[in-house]
């Protein structure tokens, strides 16, 4: 089964050239991933928020993902904030733990 993966992000001040900038870069990282089924970044309603879609064969291919952008990704974090995520399938262990316990996380899981 795979794992989707729903985020919001909020820029901060003078941040939104830069997050644009290392989100189209982490797309375009992201097509080329084996496991990565969908990567999708969309422009929210509420200003300098921004939501992703992202689709994994599992969470196993999530955690390569992660990794194999993990330089973008502390680029990312530098201009802006994580606001929510949620999760949808079975997480692996590294998931877990980056989940547990951590504000704005949901984990949704297969019936």
């Amino acid at each position: 089964m795979s794992l989707m993966v729903l985020c919001e992000f909020r820029t901060r001040t003078d941040g939104e050239a830069t997050f644009l900038r290392v989100a189209r870069a982490l797309a375009s990282a992201a097509a080329t991933e084996p496991g990565t089924l969908r990567y999708q970044w969309f422009v929210t309603q509420k200003p300098g928020h921004y939501s992703i879609i992202e689709e994994y064969v599992d969470a196993d291919a999530a955690e390569t993902h992660n990794n194999h952008v993990e330089p973008l990704l502390r680029e990312l974090f530098a201009v802006a904030e994580l606001v929510s995520v949620s999760f949808f399938g079975e997480l692996n262990p590294y998931l877990r733990e980056w989940s547990s316990g951590r504000e704005g996380v949901a984990v949704n899981r297969p019936l």
